[in-house]
């Protein structure tokens, strides 16, 4: 999950100027830790952001950056299967931070019964 963060972070701060900037860190808040990965590279418009979380879709032009657009889908599905949520916060030509909790300490990251009998089936 942070490899392809950081990744997505470095890949879009290229050529970032005075130089790319990419920060890993945290921020204390009463019902959770919120971790958030940012970087100063080329942002974009925050209309696209749900957009971004899902498979294959790319906010870039092909060429543009390599990539599938799978990425942040799956990063996604971790933080979702771990009881968490993910948004981000962007400007285009700013940068983007992506935000991310995960479920505290006695949550449960195990399947629940409806996802084991689902697997089982197959």
């Amino acid at each position: 999950m942070f490899v392809n963060l950081i990744s997505n972070a470095t890949k879009f701060s290229r050529g970032a100027q005075p130089r790319a900037r990419v920060e890993v860190g945290s921020i204390g808040q009463r019902e959770a830790q919120v971790l958030f990965v940012r970087d100063n590279g080329v942002g974009f418009d925050m209309g696209e952001s749900e957009r971004m979380f899902q498979a294959f879709e790319r906010l870039h032009c092909g060429g543009e950056y390599e990539g599938t657009g799978v990425g942040l889908a799956l990063v996604a599905r971790i933080v979702d299967r771990h009881g968490g949520r993910i948004w981000t916060e962007s400007e285009p030509g700013k940068g983007a931070t992506f935000f991310f909790t995960l479920a505290g300490e006695g949550s449960s990251s195990t399947p629940s019964e409806s996802e084991s009998s689902a697997c089982q089936e197959r």
